[in-house]
């Protein structure tokens, strides 16, 4: 436990000298950009006071999301990565006024980044005190600027959630499409009436340059984020992975249950548009890295970092573990229950109902259904994010399994 919370401390101070990294390093670059860019020393105190303000809010915003949990992805273990965004966003803003066309090449891909590596109100928070300071110093109009800040929230809100299979066409058609179109009515606006080839080339060199940054962001958040966490949970849901092959020697029992709770867990994820792999992880380890715990006398958190779960991993065996920890992912209530039922049949079958004949056999559909009912009775299931779709769901879902009851009584 000392270990455990000595850690943490140490991983907060890093995160406050982080912090104060954003204050030292931006504040003085954008009055240094200011200085440079000829503005007057009220106007510079001004633009500092405000920016200011802004740095404090984004650094509340990160925290405040990763104290409840709605940071994206494991970004609440990363801050370093968006601290270094943002301070190259800073950087970005300063230098691009010196572009054609008001210095602003690409800036949607600069929301789209910083939303992806915090969440999607940290993000835009960010990149409006980002663009402001570009709007500013390229001495833009009110409508440009509003122009290219809506374009920034729709990137943002369109990819704020990326799955597994990771599909982005959708999303980036129409973040282009409203890309396009409002780059063209700029045009025409600007044009008074008379429209020539020229006025439109610098805005579709904007425009390609836009689509090939965010595919470069989207690829680059892919490799670090995405492709990260799957490669860790191909390696940890895998049923020769040695924690898991560990049980299969030891424990038959336990490593059964875990290979059948995490078949329901996985198809109730994989049905009802769950996180997949964060569901049959739960399924696998929901009990073995209890029993773990208590061979190695250690924590749940340091017996999983032992063996690199990935975050969500660890939220959901904390949640499932942890009595005094409510229950809130939808995929620890697919484990729950699907444990629930898995537990109930191999206890019947245990007391002989695997002899029975096909006439007297128990109608294991009706027995999940029955536990279902009694799990969301009990009221465990109150505070967390499950729908009543998403029971309904589920229940169709041992409702209609036959199959695989069968399978679990020739075990």
């Amino acid at each position: 436990m000392t270990m455990h919370m000595k850690k943490r401390e140490e991983s907060g101070w890093q995160m406050a000298l982080l912090a104060m990294a954003i204050f030292v390093i931006s504040i003085p670059a954008v009055g240094v950009a200011a200085y440079i860019y000829e503005k007057s020393f009220r106007d510079i105190f001004i633009l500092l006071l405000l920016f200011t303000a802004c740095c404090a809010v984004t650094l509340f915003s990160f925290f405040q999301s990763d104290i409840y949990d709605t940071l994206h992805y494991d970004n609440g273990n990363h801050f370093l990565r968006f601290v270094i965004t943002f301070l190259l966003g800073v950087a970005i803003s300063c230098l691009m006024p010196m572009l054609p066309d008001a210095g602003f090449w690409a800036v949607p891909s600069i929301a789209l980044v910083l939303a992806l590596l915090s969440n999607t109100v940290t993000g835009i928070v960010s990149y409006a005190g980002l663009l402001s300071v570009c709007s500013y110093f390229a001495a833009t109009d009110v409508l440009t600027f509003l122009l290219y800040f809506l374009i920034g929230v729709i990137f943002a809100i369109l990819f704020e959630k990326l799955d597994n299979e990771y599909k982005t066409g959708g999303p980036m058609f129409a973040a282009m499409t409203l890309h396009i179109v409002g780059m063209t009515a700029r045009v025409v606006f600007n044009s008074h009436g008379v429209l020539t080839v020229d006025m439109f080339i610098i805005p579709v060199i904007n425009i390609f340059i836009t689509f090939v940054m965010t595919l470069i962001v989207l690829r680059f958040y892919c490799a670090v984020v995405i492709d990260k966490e799957k490669g860790k949970y191909l390696r940890i849901n895998d049923q020769e992975f040695a924690l898991l092959a560990k049980y299969k020697e030891e424990d038959k029992q336990v490593y059964y249950n875990a290979i059948h709770t995490a078949y329901f867990a996985e198809k109730t994820a994989r049905l009802l548009h769950m996180d997949v792999d964060v569901a049959k992880n739960g399924g696998y380890y929901h009990k073995i890295i209890a029993l773990e715990c208590k061979k190695q006398e250690k924590s749940l958190e340091e017996v999983c970092r032992e063996y690199k779960f990935p975050a969500e991993a660890v939220r959901l065996l904390q949640e499932y573990n942890y009595k005094s920890q409510p229950m809130k992912l939808r995929e620890t209530v697919a484990v729950y229950l699907a444990d629930s039922v898995v537990s109930t049949i191999m206890y019947l079958i245990s007391k002989g109902n695997k002899d029975e004949n096909k006439e007297t056999k128990p109608e294991y559909a009706k027995i999940a259904t029955a536990i279902i009912h009694r799990k969301i009775e009990s009221g465990l299931l109150n505070n967390s994010n499950i729908s009543l779709a998403d029971l309904g769901g589920i229940e169709k879902i041992y409702t209609g399994e036959k199959l695989y009851y069968d399978f679990l009584r020739r075990e």
